[in-house]
């Protein structure tokens, strides 16, 4: 018996045809939605973590486990500097200003959509109730001659992959 390969089960997607985006107010809300161009995206990791234990009405002596609770890794987002500050907005206001508080600290959805060689949208993962932890602002030195870089870390409380 002869099984058909489509060509998107035979060629993987490549690692470098990606956008970030960036939705509405809310938990789980899409919402209005802010495209922004990184060069890199690290971190999309969840680990299911489990208690071992020996159940005992067991004679085998075989550890058993039970699911208790998902970690998802905090997911780092690269990229130049820009002049826009349209992302950035919402990630300095989640954090504490000079002499008040944080002014808007709130979670968002964030996309990480990857494209096809034709460009168009194929598989996209979905962070969850994102929330800015840290900025970044790569090394400025006059000796090199490189693109300023900023790195921007997650963390999130839902993942999703889905087939566009």
């Amino acid at each position: 018996m002869e099984m058909s390969v489509s060509r998107n089960e035979r060629d993987p997607f490549r690692s470098f045809r990606f956008r970030v985006r960036m939705g509405g107010s809310g938990y789980m809300d899409g919402g209005a939605t802010t495209v922004a161009a990184f060069s890199q995206c690290s971190g999309i990791r969840a680990v299911n973590r489990v208690l071992k234990m020996r159940s005992g009405a067991d004679s085998r002596g075989v550890q058993g486990i039970i699911p208790t609770i998902v970690e998802y890794s905090n997911v780092t987002l690269s990229r130049g500097v820009v002049a826009d500050n349209s992302f950035l907005d919402w990630v300095f206001d989640c954090m504490p200003g000079y002499a008040s508080g944080p002014s808007a600290p709130q979670r968002r959805t964030i996309d990480i959509v990857v494209l096809d060689e034709t460009g168009k949208e194929a598989i996209t993962w979905t962070l969850y109730g994102a929330y800015p932890v840290a900025y970044e602002l790569t090394t400025l030195d006059a000796s090199r001659d490189a693109v300023l870089m900023e790195n921007l870390e997650f963390a999130y409380s839902g993942l999703k992959r889905s087939r566009n």
